[in-house]
């Protein structure tokens, strides 16, 4: 009889230890949107309406220095994906060398080791076969013609309009199904009511507020076109960068195809007038996402999963919005790298702001440790778990991002720009990848409140000693 007894007690004690150890690898949910900078309302952007988002920065933990490892959206979402800095990828200026990526394991496809189902909605891979075997399901938009509609129009007329002849913004009274990122709500909607008892890891990518900036007209109307404000530095860095910008994907929209086709970006600026309209349909274009942000949550919130899934709101990257006379990213700049990272644990009250530097590559292990997931991959980042937990623990962490032009057959083609970022100072340095790693050019910038590059101060002996350990910090990094 003890015998039976004692059975029962341990097969009771262990039933509810595996319990347990279930109970501790939570629902995951990743918003991935595209090119968004920090312009959130809760974060100091007082015009900016981002009412739902802003109820994530509520509940979670805010890391208000994150920064990609590429400005540019295949290398910068790979990498996050993976784990590993697109150096250690090879996945940078070559953007057809994947073959590390393909044999590594990447963040789907690690949690799908672990149990979970893994579905992918929208713009997650920058291209959707990338890593098609760690999903589970797969949707996105559909290929027309040999086309990806991804610049996601509302009107149908200016999608088929030959590129050149594309308008960079539209604001029309239209119905929600006139637009890309509403149907991927809506898809992750339906699918969620079918597969909500699963242990799930959804990531969901939303395309806008990519160019064109594109939203309906309510969006924009959210916004008074007196109070946009164009860039405070609007003009390049003094002595700065003279080797990549000589492009701007704004340039491949009608009425500013002339722009920045020149042998110096420097010699073109957009008006005043068109900068605030700009800035106004990007602006609109975030309100739009941060509506279907909130029709997200509260689909969670009805199917009884909140209480139980993590969320995780970030971008690929940032965008300049005419800083620097940049509009676009493709740079090591602070507004082309800095971006929105926010992330909900449901398990931890302890919500704040973390003001540590940290990168996109962290995400991946820092999901790992908030599910209690003991066997760990050989990842680049490190994980964020503790400053989930604590937000206002300090650490000496610094960030680091690096840039390629994919313009081929230019002098600078193989030009690699490796930086760091710090309190106050942002570090560039432009490397020679054919020849040695050469060092061809310097930049060191000292930075504010504001955080945007205006005098190179590379040339200025007293900065020699701090440039040098800048420098070796970034030849730590990356392993060279």
């Amino acid at each position: 009889m003890l015998i039976k007894i004692s059975f029962v007690i341990i097969f009771f004690h262990l039933s509810c230890n595996s319990k347990e150890v279930v109970l501790t690898k939570k629902n995951i949910l990743m918003i991935i949107v595209d090119d968004m900078r920090p312009e959130i309302h809760s974060w100091g952007n007082s015009i900016a309406v981002t009412p739902n988002i802003d109820k994530l920065v509520k509940k979670g933990v805010s890391f208000k220095r994150a920064y990609a490892q590429y400005a540019n959206c295949s290398p910068s979402r790979m990498s996050f994906l993976t784990g590993l800095s697109p150096e250690r990828l090879g996945h940078r200026g070559n953007y057809n060398d994947k073959s590390q990526f393909q044999t590594h394991a990447t963040l789907p496809g690690y949690l799908k080791k672990h149990g979970y189902k893994t579905y992918s909605f929208g713009k997650v891979y920058h291209d959707t076969r990338d890593d098609s075997l760690s999903w589970d399901y797969i949707y996105d938009i559909e290929w027309i013609n040999g086309d990806l509609q991804w610049e996601s129009y509302g009107l149908p007329n200016n999608q088929i309009l030959e590129e050149a002849e594309r308008p960079a913004t539209e604001k029309e009274h239209l119905p929600l199904g006139n637009y890309n990122d509403y149907h991927i709500l809506q898809s992750l909607e339906n699918h969620l009511e079918k597969h909500k008892e699963d242990l799930f890891f959804y990531a969901v990518g939303f395309r806008k507020p990519h160019l064109p900036f594109v939203a309906p007209k309510k969006f924009w109307e959210l916004y008074n076109s007196s109070e946009i404000q164009v860039a405070d530095y609007d003009v390049a860095p003094i002595d700065g960068d003279t080797i990549v910008y000589q492009w701007s994907e704004l340039a491949a929209y009608k009425a500013y195809s002339e722009n920045y086709f020149d042998t110096n970006y420097r010699n073109k600026i957009v008006k005043n007038e068109d900068a605030k309209e700009l800035i106004h349909g990007y602006m609109a274009s975030i309100s739009f996402i941060d509506s279907l942000v909130g029709r997200i949550v509260d689909k969670l919130k009805k199917l009884d999963l909140e209480k139980n899934t993590i969320i995780v709101f970030m971008s690929d990257h940032g965008f300049h919005l005419g800083e620097q006379q940049i509009w676009g990213k493709h740079s090591t700049y602070e507004k082309s790298t800095h971006t929105p990272l926010i992330i909900v644990d449901p398990s931890n009250s302890n919500s704040g702001q973390c003001m540590n530097f940290v990168e996109l590559l962290d995400v991946y292990p820092t999901l790992i440790d908030l599910n209690g997931i003991e066997e760990k991959p050989t990842l680049d980042g490190k994980s964020l778990a503790i400053f989930v937990n604590e937000p206002s623990l300090r650490s000496p962490r610094l960030a680091f991002s690096q840039y390629q032009t994919f313009q081929k057959d230019r002098s600078f083609s193989n030009y690699m720009a490796y930086a760091v970022y710090t309190k106050d100072y942002n570090y560039i340095e432009w490397q020679d990848l054919d020849n040695n790693r050469n060092v061809v050019q310097k930049e060191l910038y000292q930075m504010d409140q504001v955080r945007s590059e205006v005098t190179n101060l590379s040339d200025y002996p007293r900065y020699s000693m701090l440039q040098h350990a800048l420098s070796s910090k970034i030849k730590k990094n990356f392993n060279f």
